[in-house]
Formats: C-alpha cells, structure tokens, sequence
C-alpha cells in the first residue's frame, strides 16, 4: 500500500513476462509469482485467497478468455456492421495525444512512437485517430455480463465440492 491506503498492486499486472532459463527454480519464481497473484485477485473486485475467492477469480477468467463462456449479446446481433467498438481506439487516441503533449514534432511521429508501443501499425494509428470515435460496445454489453456472472457464481457453487 502507499502512503494513501491505495493498493499499488496494478504494478504487478504490468511486468514483463516471467524470464525462465535452465537454472529456473519453483523457489527462484515463489515471491514473483505471490506478488502477481495477489494483484490479479486484488484486481478482481479485491477478492480474497480464499476457495469462494479462487473459484470467483476462475469463473472470471473463464468468461473473460475460455470460447465455450463467450456470450452473445443483442448489441452483438444488432451492430451496425464491422467490428465492435474496443478500448483500443480510445488507447491509441489518449496515447498519440500524450505524445503530442510530450513535445512530439507531429501527429505522424507521436503515431509512430504509440505503433510500436502497441504493436500496431503506423498505418493502422493513423486510421484511428482519423475515424471519428464512438462508444465501446462493451459499455452496452455490460448489464448481460453481469447475468452471465451471477448465472456462472451459482453454477460454480453448485459444481464446487466443498
């Protein structure tokens, strides 16, 4: 925690990936791997380690990455055409304009810095910060996710052999 009582823990989610070579150990890995633990449960609601804890941060996981827990939406069925609004373009735009304001000599070099930043390329920055932006589906979708969640907490609990 710091010195406001906020949990910094979201650091721990941003690291690289583990590094493992030949002399690797469980040991070598154990503080890393609590740390980045912690902040995942911390980052879900601040769950605990408890087993109700844990299954929560599963079921999570699974609805969030596993295709069988994909859901379909009427914001889904009823898009405009195209692919679904995302985070992305708000990312990129909010990264091109930090850019800028940290003293970038044009729009089309802060777009270079923020492709690779993103992995993306120079073309496909420009393009988003030509297109004029729209609001995330996923602020639509929201209230279905959440049946989905408690639908998934009940079935988890039921599934659970506690």
């Amino acid at each position: 925690m710091d010195d406001e009582g906020f949990d910094s823990g979201g650091e721990a989610l941003s690291r690289p990936p583990l590094r493992i070579d030949d002399s690797t150990t469980p040991e070598s890995l154990e503080v890393e791997l609590q740390e980045r633990l912690e902040a995942l449960l911390a980052s879900h609601n601040g769950l605990e380690p408890t087993l109700e804890g844990w299954r929560d941060l599963a079921l999570a996981l699974a609805l969030r990455h596993e295709p069988a827990f994909q859901i379909e939406t009427p914001v889904d069925r009823d898009s405009m055409g195209g692919r679904p609004a995302r985070w992305t373009g708000f990312t990129v735009r909010s990264a091109v304009k930090a850019e800028l304001r940290k003293g970038a000599k044009s729009q089309r070099a802060a777009a270079k810095v923020v492709a690779e930043m993103f992995g993306l390329s120079l073309s496909r920055v420009q393009n988003i910060m030509s297109d004029p932006p729209s609001p995330p589906d996923v602020l639509r979708r929201r209230k279905y996710e959440l049946v989905v969640e408690m639908a998934g907490a009940i079935a988890a609990k039921k599934v659970s052999r506690e």
